[in-house]
């Protein structure tokens, strides 16, 4: 039952990011759901603390963190350090040619093709650990999961992203995550 319940949650959150992306009415209620979000309320210790998760949801941060536990990792984290590569290095292919072909642009205004605002990498990143930190170490998914809140509300406080693109990219890095789970027994024993 838990299966077929993820299953149509994911299907509702793809029809309602799909109808905030693709007609007029949802793009009304994203464009507002911004503002909301980046200009209702501004203070330093805030802007200080939304830098921080954009800072902690970077390449750079992520590639730091698996290379710690990879290294210095119990046997458990090492397996998850291994899963974690392989989803943001399938998620990150994703993203990358999902940003060149939809090229939305960024609510500060037009940037390249690769580096258009749908879907937030940052999102991506922070989902596909999160679902891999819950799946295999219960205790800290919650802890996992909101980091990954974090981080993706930073981007729209930030005036980076728009709802939309960080919900994608939620549910983009979550999906891919799924799937290396799915395999996790295969990617075990992959040397790297």
């Amino acid at each position: 039952m838990k299966p077929v319940l993820t299953g149509l949650l994911i299907l509702a959150l793809f029809a309602a990011d799909g109808w905030a992306l693709l007609t007029h009415e949802g793009r009304a209620v994203d464009v507002a759901t911004y503002h909301v979000i980046h200009d209702t309320y501004r203070a330093p210790w805030l802007d200080k603390g939304m830098q921080a998760a954009t800072t902690l949801g970077e390449t750079k941060t992520g590639v730091y963190a698996l290379a710690f536990f990879a290294f210095f990792g119990t046997i458990p984290a090492q397996v998850t350090a291994k899963l974690a590569a392989v989803s943001l290095i399938g998620s990150g292919g994703i993203t990358a040619a999902t940003k060149w072909i939809v090229n939305r642009e960024r609510p500060e205004g037009p940037q390249s093709h690769s580096n258009s605002s749908f879907p937030s990498s940052h999102a991506v990143g922070a989902a596909a650990v999160a679902v891999l930190v819950s799946k295999r170490h219960g205790r800290l998914g919650p802890l996992a999961w909101l980091v990954a809140l974090w981080i993706g509300v930073s981007r729209v406080y930030l005036g980076r992203h728009y709802p939309t693109d960080v919900l994608s990219g939620f549910l983009l890095g979550a999906i891919v995550s799924w799937i290396v789970l799915r395999g996790e027994r295969w990617f075990e024993n992959l040397h790297f």
